[in-house]
């Protein structure tokens, strides 16, 4: 049976077959991917498949995934028209364990069964023609008792969930409104019976943001020409610094919310890349280096509020002076036109690639919209994690 397949890190090899006799092929990890504790991580596959008509692909673990890495994974279907371009197969896993598990790119997780299928025609009755079986144990009379001491069985070994804060970011161009839909959304949460704290991003005027300062003010020479792999390491470290604190935050519980974070960094060091695919390669970067050699944590939900350079740059000329730039109101990136346009693409193209961002449209008709109609958006997508 001839398979269409796109591979999207040619660099890894195609699925395979490990014996002559096998009817599962290998599925492997595009990207190095922590699963947090107690948390659910969905870890690219690397390829797309066009399924053949009357089949399906059951995608299940290896025997071995549990015994090794101790995740258990959650057996997915991938339906015959999930077949676009950038419809990359996802195996998703969970990490009942009190420890961060990482899976390395390149490692067999899953594996993959063809299967053929039938495509059901309903025709409704009113009665079945069939003598009644029942469930739950009723072919051999089970008791309710019995059931219901196996219900209490099975509860017992399910693990517990994890009472661990969340983290939520907003991020977006420079003069996007990030600031103040921060206040709105910790004042909401709070007054909604949560724990909730705030984090600003870069910690500006404190010593871990120090190179971030000089950066903006053009001691390296203009902002938008140094390399990018450099100036992310500017802010990574001062995150690194700032999560010592937050991370006892998270795990008391609370909520925190950061006025920008390691998206900031792809939005706007990501948009000096000419080609997607070099834009890529600097995200998977640029995640390792924070999230499993410094271990920032990741966050739970970053949304990202759009509003269109034209619009921006009007809500920039508003802003009061800043100290870390001496006194003016715009420092070197927001004056640049050019890089805002740039960054503000490669921050659409952000909300398009990754599961837990979310795209907030701030100008919809031709028309700003107001803070509070912002914040109202701004809520919903927060209610869906806390």
């Amino acid at each position: 049976m001839q398979v269409k397949i796109k591979r999207i890190d040619k660099a890894l090899p195609l699925p395979q077959y490990e014996t002559q006799g096998a009817v599962a092929f290998d599925f492997i990890a595009r990207v190095n991917t922590v699963i947090e504790p107690h948390g659910i991580g969905r870890i690219p596959s690397n390829i797309v498949l066009e399924i053949p008509k009357g089949y399906m692909v059951l995608v299940k673990d290896r025997s071995s995934t549990a015994k090794k890495k101790g995740i258990l994974m959650t057996a997915g279907v991938i339906d015959q028209d999930y077949c676009g371009d950038n419809d990359e197969i996802l195996m998703q896993f969970y990490n009942p364990s009190d420890v961060e598990i990482t899976v390395k790119r390149g490692e067999r997780v899953a594996q993959g069964i063809f299967v053929a299928v039938g495509i059901g025609e309903w025709e409704e009755v009113d009665i079945m023609n069939k003598k009644d079986r029942g469930g739950f144990g009723t072919t051999d009379q089970k008791q309710s008792s019995e059931v219901q001491e196996q219900k209490i069985r099975i509860d017992s070994i399910t693990p517990k969930k994890a009472q661990k804060g969340k983290l939520i970011v907003l991020d977006g161009t420079d003069g996007s409104g990030k600031a103040t839909q921060t206040d709105i959304l910790l004042d909401r949460i709070k007054k909604e019976g949560y724990k909730s704290s705030k984090i600003d991003f870069p910690k500006y005027s404190e010593k871990s943001a120090g190179l971030i300062e000089n950066y903006l003010n053009g001691r390296y020479g203009n902002p938008d020409e140094l390399n990018p792999y450099i100036a992310s390491l500017f802010y990574a470290l001062d995150r690194y610094d700032a999560s010592f604190d937050f991370k006892k935050l998270l795990n008391n519980g609370e909520v925190v919310v950061s006025n920008r974070y390691t998206s900031s960094n792809m939005g706007h060091q990501g948009s000096k890349f000419t080609t997607p695919e070099l834009r890529k390669e600097y995200f998977e970067w640029l995640d390792t280096y924070e999230h499993e050699i410094f271990k920032i944590p990741r966050p739970d939900l970053t949304v990202i509020l759009h509003v269109p350079t034209e619009y921006a740059q009007e809500l920039l000329e508003k802003k009061g002076t800043r100290n870390y730039i001496d006194g003016k109101n715009k420092d070197l990136l927001e004056s640049d036109f050019g890089h805002q346009k740039r960054a503000e693409q490669t921050y659409l193209e952000m909300a398009q690639e990754f599961e837990n961002f979310e795209l907030i449209e701030c100008v919809q008709n031709g028309r700003l919209l107001s803070i509070e109609e912002i914040s109202e958006l701004v809520w919903e997508k927060a209610l869906k994690i806390i």
